[in-house]
């Protein structure tokens, strides 16, 4: 599909991923994106100047959502248009192809993909309703209650999960066997002293007027041993 649009060698990271309520659980997501996309692209001693256009996908509103990329682009010392790209769990898949089409149909040469949320602490919106009995306002709790209820089906995330595996015959065991294995690959990834994580993790600085805290690997793995799992 693309033969123009292509992601350079080393020219993408992840930060480090931080369990809920956890280290980042108060941090503006947009704003720690921005700050640490400037310090990868000055770590690699790549000119930010480069960049025409600049796509920032989120799922989880944060304060400043509203300007989204043109704040993004600021806060990183650039002066650039962007969009914002929502949608649910495709937000980045769906951030990388408008990027990588603008690029093969020649709107631009060089953009950039942002991708960031925080689900801990995400935010309740109230919408007035004042046709509503007594006026009472509409609320969502925009991550908890889109888990619980697709408004499309009616059905949490997880009751998806489990009509996809009652539909094609997967076992609980062969979950079971499929999370070791995961758990398995992501250990491998730590050895020699997390060589393979470093070839594209990069570290999260968190500063206070006191302190800066550096988050240079993940937060809150949980161990998964087979032993004891038929209990």
């Amino acid at each position: 599909m693309f033969k123009n649009a292509y992601i350079p060698y080393g020219g993408y990271y992840s930060t480090p991923f931080c369990k809920w309520q956890g280290s980042l659980q108060n941090e503006n997501s947009i704003k720690l994106a921005a700050t640490t996309s400037k310090r990868f692209f000055e770590s690699k001693d790549f000119d930010l100047n480069m960049i025409e256009f600049l796509y920032l996908g989120h799922t989880i509103l944060q304060k400043g959502s509203f300007y989204g990329a043109s704040w993004a682009a600021n806060e990183m010392g650039l002066s650039i248009p962007g969009m914002f790209v929502n949608h649910a769990c495709a937000t980045s898949t769906n951030a990388i192809y408008a990027a990588a089409s603008a690029v093969e149909i020649g709107g631009v040469s060089t953009t950039y993909c942002m991708l960031t949320d925080r689900i801990s602490n995400a935010p309740h919106i109230v919408w007035p309703n004042p046709l509503g009995p007594g006026g009472e306002v509409l609320s969502e709790n925009i991550n908890m209650d889109n888990i619980n209820c697709d408004p499309s089906t009616g059905l949490g995330m997880l009751m998806t999960g489990e009509n996809v595996a009652k539909e094609h015959g997967f076992t609980k065991e062969e979950g079971d066997e499929l999370t070791l294995m995961r758990y398995e690959q992501y250990a491998a990834a730590l050895s020699n002293d997390r060589a393979f994580q470093k070839k594209y993790m990069f570290p999260i600085e968190l500063r206070t007027r006191k302190k800066v805290t550096v988050i240079d690997q993940d937060e809150g793995i949980t161990q998964t041993p087979k032993m004891g799992w038929q209990n």
